[in-house]
């Protein structure tokens, strides 16, 4: 496991000293690297997986004392290690107790060696590590609810409508809904329910998010959902914070077994921490160009920002239909990573749901889709690699199991096995009849083009030697012609030549034209004809 750090300095040395010896150490990351406290608070909200800040008690204009102090309050369950100038034989002893009146952990000297850095980072960081789990423990009670959010590749992939199947696929009495479609959540229209509180009233909230505070803010929607909304103005988006959305996400893993989140197309700060602290997050996307390139760039993009590796993103394709031109294997060439789920088109029957708001009562394909989704999301892999149901009730698994299966398999019938017998031998009268006709179709064509080189050969005769229709063997074929036919049987295969019959060359002042003979395998006769216009050379 990789620790983050975050380091607060404003010294060019110290700076280059760590980020040099934290390029060596395998167990630690610099995340950031700033110099006073308001950045440190910043930096603090935007990674909130840092799990150790170094702070130079010369940062801040030499405050750096008074930011561990203000660190501390903030993050108490945050490792704090202080660089120290130390001098004299008792130096780093002062400086370690002056340290530790603040909320330090350890201190290191300005010049501390590699091996002495890591000793009291690792240290630091494993008492930070055991006191958030034992809080987050205490906290949860020992269970702690699965998060998965939905993005969608663009607008108008069908995101939220995703969303909220997948929600009804979980089946669970402790399942959430959040809008984080902050400028322009759908949720309330599919569901048909009225709101007043949305998930922007809990940006203002002064400490954690309780859980009683998520059960007060959403609403009850049919099939055992709880819907967080978006805001009604979208304008009020502007409220929700990184911070805030982060202390949602801590409340929905102990309030609901399963918290699906909406996220939309629109990457923004609060958003983008949905993304990074969920536990799985899929992306949606259609099977139409637009929507794969678009997919692609945002894989690319969370990944340039560090909110998410796209090998942990798992694709759905989106209203899948059998004439799409684009299928799944190209879009996985296209987005260059596998589609882990389609899901078909509804059809008429489901967008007449979606406009009646009655999407959670009416079946259709879709939903018998998306509950594979469901399934997939309400498991995660044990200690074998096995899959093992989240916590909730493990008969709402199996529910869905059920739904899956009996939409994507059918049991072959002992029928099928013999039509497929007797369907054999007509496939292979039809493959051979096809290379037949490739074969015959190049024997006719090699003749055209035999034909056609004849053809030139005896115009060529014509416009050199003149078109003189002088007969001196007196019957009544001119010199020129009997000299055209030899010409052109000479230029033919001794094959064609041999039955090419003097009717079959015309020959004329202007144009000579050649027809020959073509046999096929089954001992019928194609003919291939070709004239070439004669010009006379000087």
């Amino acid at each position: 496991m990789v620790t983050r750090v975050l380091l607060a300095t404003s010294s060019h040395e110290v700076r280059d000293h760590l980020g040099h010896i934290l390029s060596e150490a395998g167990g630690f990351e610099l995340a950031a690297a700033v110099p006073d406290a308001a950045g440190v608070l910043t930096a603090l909200d935007r990674f909130g997986d840092v799990g150790l800040v170094v702070v130079d008690e010369a940062a801040d204009g030499g405050r750096g004392h008074a930011l561990v102090r203000t660190v501390g309050m903030a993050r108490p369950l945050v490792g704090i290690v202080m660089v120290v100038d130390a001098r004299g034989p008792n130096g780093l002893t002062a400086a370690m107790s002056a340290a530790m009146d603040v909320g330090a952990r350890s201190v290191i000297a300005r010049n501390a060696g590699l091996e002495e850095v890591l000793t009291r980072f690792e240290a630091v960081a494993s008492w930070s590590a055991v006191a958030q789990a034992a809080v987050s423990a205490e906290r949860t009670g020992g269970r702690a609810g699965r998060v998965v959010a939905l993005a969608g590749a663009k607008g108008g992939v069908g995101t939220s409508v995703l969303a909220l199947l997948l929600a009804r696929a979980a089946r669970s009495s402790a399942t959430t809904l959040v809008d984080l479609d902050l400028g322009s959540g759908d949720q309330t229209a599919y569901t048909g329910v009225r709101t007043r509180r949305s998930v922007v009233d809990l940006a203002g909230v002064d400490g954690d998010v309780t859980g009683r505070m998520i059960r007060e803010t959403t609403y009850e929607v049919p099939g055992g959902i709880r819907l967080l909304p978006a805001p009604a103005d979208g304008e009020r988006g502007e409220e929700m914070s990184a911070a805030a959305v982060r202390s949602v996400i801590g409340a929905l893993r102990f309030e609901s077994d399963l918290a699906v989140l909406d996220v939309g197309s629109h990457l923004d700060e609060p958003r983008a921490t949905a993304l990074e602290f969920a536990d799985r997050v899929l992306l949606v996307c259609t099977p139409d160009l637009p929507a794969l390139r678009s997919a692609r760039r945002s894989l690319a993009q969370w990944e340039r920002l560090a909110i998410r590796n796209p090998d942990s993103v798992e694709l759905i394709l989106n209203r899948r239909t059998p004439k799409d031109e684009v299928t799944p294997q190209l879009a996985e060439r296209i987005v260059e990573r596998p589609i882990a789920f389609t899901v078909p088109d509804g059809g008429p029957a489901f967008a007449g749901a979606v406009n009646t708001a009655t999407l959670l009562e009416t079946p259709t394909p879709v939903h018998k889709a998306v509950a594979e989704v469901g399934a997939a999301a309400l498991r995660e892999s044990g200690p074998d690699g096995a899959a093992v149901p989240a916590p909730g009730d493990a008969a709402d698994t199996t529910e869905i199991d059920d739904l899956v299966h009996a939409g994507t398999r059918r049991p072959r019938r002992r029928g099928e096995a013999g039509q497929a017998t007797a369907e054999l031998p007509v496939v292979i009268l039809i493959a051979l009849l096809a290379i037949l006709l490739c074969v015959q179709g190049l024997g006719w064509a090699s003749g055209l083009l035999a034909a056609r080189a004849a053809a030139q050969e005896g115009a060529r005769t014509v416009g050199v030697a003149g078109w003189e229709p002088s007969d001196d063997d007196g019957d009544g074929v001119p010199d020129i012609v009997r000299q055209v036919r030899d010409d052109v049987r000479g230029r033919l295969p001794a094959s064609l030549a041999a039955d090419l019959a003097d009717d079959e060359i015309a020959v004329s002042r202007d144009e000579v034209s050649v027809t020959v003979t073509v046999e096929t395998l089954l001992g019928l006769e194609l003919s291939a004809s070709s004239s070439a216009r004669v010009h006379e050379e000087g």
